[in-house]
């Protein structure tokens, strides 16, 4: 008769070999899809702006607004953002998630 630990061990192996395993210090990868479908993950890993240039970095590739990435058009970079756009979807990366806190009145404690 087998150890049920090492059944036991052995499922729990496989359930974590099963798991795609996520970076929690990573930026999400995209917010705000349009549509019913998320497109295959692009990560937004920068965004450079100085007098002179103006450009992002999507997987590895630089871009700026005009410049495809796959089948979507880069649209706008923002100060944290980059908007892209397909025929009939837009998209929006960011470099950190939103974070909504709520609005306390002058002289209130929150």
């Amino acid at each position: 008769m087998s150890d049920p630990r090492a059944s036991f061990a052995a499922a729990v192996i496989a359930v974590v070999a099963a798991v795609a395993l996520v970076d929690p210090t990573m930026p999400p990868s995209h917010v705000g899809v349009a549509g019913p479908e998320a497109p295959a993950a692009l990560r937004l890993q920068a965004i450079v702006r100085s007098q002179e240039r103006e450009f992002a970095v999507i997987d590895g590739q630089r871009v700026v607004p005009g410049d495809r990435v796959g089948a979507w058009r880069v649209v706008e970079i923002g100060p944290d953002s980059v908007r892209l756009r397909d025929d009939a979807r837009e998209l929006e990366l960011r470099l950190a998630p939103l974070i909504r806190r709520p609005v306390t009145p002058p002289g209130e404690q929150p």
